[in-house]
């Protein structure tokens, strides 16, 4: 079998059905255990859909993974695995135009011949496959129906660790969604990257022989934070998981914090959105009144990824978890793309995050500069296991700490490249600088190096360049976000005008229940005001609906999509300062 194979085995050798997966739903406010597997019965059930996979399947068949979040597709993850058979994991089409379209992308590109699902999905998933116009048309599975072949029948695969382990699609925020071609070596070293983060060797040890540390969390099992992060890294680290799907998160938020109070979770993870809409959905609301049981002193590491993370969040969730014992210094600011299989680089359990202040005139020339008082910037950690640069991007040249660059990275995390696309591939994964190191992996983020800690300043995609000045979006959202109860996620981005100058436009999404008699105009002066203020900026706002904004499956804003539908007149607004086209 692989090594990667054979380290995820271990675990079950070592700890049985000692550690386990659990899945939890919210019941009138209260949480429900609806399913567990111990190790040995996961295990078990991964070797069973191994052996069909190898008896129907010719090694390196490409197989999409279409479940519910639940333990079903875990199992398929690692039968794929143990079998050579190189899974797609995607979510459920459901009635959305641009979910199904990119679900048929999905089987386009990556080939797919066979779709592995549950048996409740099956039905409705086999009419919706019937109908692509794609020749041949993929075959519908349901793994928990397999029939009597049991784990007995499966035999470990001698494989490379250059050998593709997974295709990771891309949640597609500022392009596209492309597949990214995982491979062993990049599962394997980025799995125990993240160990070392979460677990220092002090903390490892206790818990090999410890069978009550916990993960929890409520990610999209099809994204990487979700599968590498939240599914997989268990099994690396010695630990549990409890975990519920991100629908049932998004409507009961409380759940989060019931798990990891009912589980006595050692650590957890999430996007700086999912802290956001849990601040936002406890706002009014007593903790106590909640659930008095509440209490989070069992947390000890608590990751903050996958888009920038902000300081006000991370002060703000601080203090008002502060008495059911949150404490601030378990926060755990982390860097990284799927492009890199994951984790880039973290913030070590334990440390704590860097909070910093630079001069905002410096940052909008590229340079990090150090001030009492200015705009604060979270540092993402220190590199996991890779080779970090900072570049600039016209010349190829390495910069020098403090100088805001785009984000090269290398090492064995770096995945392969980009299914079927040996031109991005080649563009993206094979840079060298100009003294000819490389080959270095570029991001398409922005962002520079202080004291060994890398801060992330936003994507070159995405910079706003304004009479001289790069203004990152971000920062736009961020005001336009805390200016009031009534204004939730947002895109900004620039726009030319008719004579071909840029312009800043920011489309705002209303909670129409918190504007309180105040007309969407009037919330609209107020944000202008809020931005002249703070950042020394003209805008034009276009106030929208709840939902209205473009947003990836994984909840990251698209602004590219945003900026066409404006253009398109997508919209409906509410309420738009910009001026009637000619």
């Amino acid at each position: 079998m692989s090594e990667l194979v054979r380290f995820l085995r271990e675990k079950v050798w070592l700890l049985g059905d000692t550690r386990w997966y659990a899945r939890v739903d919210s019941v009138r406010g209260e949480l429900v255990e609806v399913e567990r597997l111990g190790l040995a019965q996961l295990d078990a059930r991964a070797r069973t859909v191994g052996a069909w996979l190898a008896a129907r399947t010719p090694p390196g068949e490409r197989v999409m993974l279409m479940y519910p979040a639940g333990l079903e597709f875990l199992t398929a993850f690692l039968g794929c695995l143990y079998s050579g058979r190189i899974a797609v994991p995607a979510p459920l089409p459901d009635t959305d135009r641009r979910a199904l379209h990119r679900a048929e992308n999905i089987i386009r590109d990556a080939g797919i011949g066979l779709v592995l699902t549950d048996t409740a999905h099956r039905p409705a998933l086999s009419s919706w496959l019937a109908g692509l116009t794609t020749a041949p048309r993929p075959e519908s599975v349901a793994t928990d129906a397999l029939g009597p072949q049991g784990p007995d029948a499966w035999s470990p695969l001698a494989q490379d660790l250059s050998a593709t382990a997974y295709i990771q699609y891309t949640s597609g925020s500022t392009s596209e969604p492309r597949g990214v071609v995982i491979t062993h070596r990049n599962l394997l070293h980025n799995l125990l990257s993240i160990r070392e983060k979460i677990l220092p060797e002090e903390v490892l040890d206790e818990v090999r022989h410890s069978p009550s540390e916990t993960g929890a969390g409520w990610l999209p099992h099809y994204h990487d934070m979700g599968l590498v992060g939240m599914l997989l890294s268990p099994l690396a680290n010695y630990g549990n998981l409890v975990f519920s799907s991100p629908v049932a998160f998004i409507a009961h938020p409380l759940l989060w914090l019931q798990m990891i109070s009912r589980y006595r979770a050692f650590y957890t993870f999430a996007p700086n959105f999912g802290y956001d809409w849990l601040l936002r959905s406890l706002r009014n609301s007593r903790l106590a009144d909640l659930d008095p049981d509440l209490a989070l002193d069992c947390l000890r590491f608590a990751l903050s990824g996958a888009e920038p993370v902000r300081p006000d969040v991370l002060d703000a969730v601080a203090r008002r978890l502060a008495p059911i014992g949150f404490r601030p210094d378990i926060w755990a600011p982390s860097y990284g793309l799927a492009e890199a299989t994951l984790m880039v680089t973290g913030t070590r359990c334990g440390s704590g995050p860097t909070v910093r202040r630079f001069a905002r005139d410096a940052l909008e020339s590229g340079r990090a500069v150090p001030v009492p008082d200015g705009a604060e910037l979270v540092g993402c950690g220190r590199p996991a296991g890779a080779d970090v640069r900072i570049v600039d991007s016209t010349t190829a040249r390495l910069l020098d700490d403090g100088h805001i660059g785009e984000i090269w990275v290398g090492g064995d995390s770096v995945a392969a490249g980009y299914l079927g696309d040996p031109r991005a591939t080649a563009e993206h994964f094979g840079a060298t600088t100009a003294d000819g190191e490389g080959p270095f992996l570029r991001t398409g983020d922005l962002g520079f190096l202080l004291d060994g800690e890398l801060y992330v300043t936003g994507r070159a995609k995405d910079l706003i360049i304004l009479n001289g000045r790069n203004v990152h979006p971000q920062d736009i959202e961020r005001v336009s976000e805390t200016t009031d109860p009534a204004t939730g996620p947002c895109a900004a981005f620039a726009l030319p005008d008719p004579s071909g100058t840029e312009r800043v436009v920011l489309v705002q999404e209303v909670r129409p229940l918190h504007l309180n008699g105040r007309t969407p105009a009037a919330l609209a002066d107020l944000i202008k005001k809020r931005l002249a203020q703070e950042l020394r900026l003209a805008a034009h706002v276009v106030i929208v609906g709840p939902m209205s904004v473009p947003r990836t499956t994984s909840g990251k804003v698209q602004r590219t999509r945003t900026r066409d539908e404006l253009c398109s007149r997508g919209f409906t607004p509410l309420h738009s300062d910009l001026p009637a086209p000619g």
